[in-house]
């Protein structure tokens, strides 16, 4: 949410948003003037829809969101243009050979003036006690060590004209790092 604020984004989607997590957080901020959650399973957004309290928010927060179900890995113009797109802990869930459909999608297609993703760093791991080859969840595919996500992220960057910049999400181990990466990617053409 900092980073949302610091990047002066207005309008934003939180693409995978499950539940609603961050929309919620989102809708009551007032810099925010358009908001889409985007799902691709239609339960994760009947749950948000409830989380959010949509039938009781007053009208002009209610006005400011779209609930939709969609997919990172399919193209929607309707999601073309905006201020940032949120990828909290969600390219782990992808199967490996779908992740050229996202950056084609988001990067190439959608070409938000920011990209917000975050990710699990698999060298944290050990941390949590879990054997090498562990993945933290059932439904993760892969998790990056901090070398993989940033070898990606720079390629990607370059490929799509934006520039990327790593930070740390949570207490910061002296050898393993941070238990979450963030990229915070800037079209070069938004500065």
């Amino acid at each position: 949410m900092d980073v949302v604020g610091e990047i002066g984004a207005h309008r934003v989607v939180d693409l995978g948003c499950g539940e609603g997590f961050y929309l919620s957080a989102l809708i009551a901020d007032p810099t925010i003037t358009e908001l889409v959650g985007v799902d691709v399973s239609p339960r994760a957004l009947e749950r948000a829809e409830r989380r959010l309290h949509l039938d009781r928010l007053p009208d002009h927060q209610r006005a400011k969101l779209t609930l939709r179900q969609s997919s990172v890995t399919y193209r929607d113009k309707l999601l073309a243009g905006f201020d940032a797109i949120l990828l909290i802990e969600v390219i782990e869930h992808l199967d490996p050979d779908r992740i050229p459909s996202l950056e084609e999608n988001i990067f190439g297609a959608a070409r938000p003036a920011h990209v917000v993703m975050t990710t699990p760093n698999r060298d944290h791991n050990r941390l949590y006690g879990l054997p090498e080859g562990q993945l933290r969840h059932p439904d993760h595919r892969f998790e990056w060590t901090r070398a993989q996500f940033q070898d990606w992220a720079r390629a990607v960057a370059g490929r799509h004209g934006y520039r990327v910049e790593f930070r740390p999400v949570g207490d910061v181990d002296a050898e393993a790092g941070p238990p979450t990466q963030l990229g915070l990617f800037t079209r070069e053409d938004s500065r």
